[in-house]
């Protein structure tokens, strides 16, 4: 099967069937991430790119401009270079 039929066969699920699914996708990427960190597999963890997936504060949604100001520094941003 295909991802295209994969994500299909999502979509045509129901709401609730759709969040048991997202559900247990997350916690098999969690318990791979865990895995392979005990594994020693990843030499630094800071380079699995699943591990930023679940490293954010947990009420991000609710204090995201707190969170964001608070790690603004002066080197944030963009800069111009001559």
């Amino acid at each position: 099967m295909t991802v295209q039929e994969l994500f299909k066969a999502a979509q045509e699920l129901t709401p609730t069937d759709q969040l048991r699914l997202a559900s247990q996708l997350m916690q098999a990427i969690l318990q791979k991430v865990q895995l392979t960190a005990h594994d020693g597999n990843v030499e630094n963890q800071a380079d699995d790119p699943l591990v930023g997936l679940f490293s954010g504060s947990p009420d991000l949604a609710s204090r995201s401009t707190e969170i964001f100001t608070q790690e603004i520094s002066s080197t944030s941003g963009f800069s111009w270079k001559a």
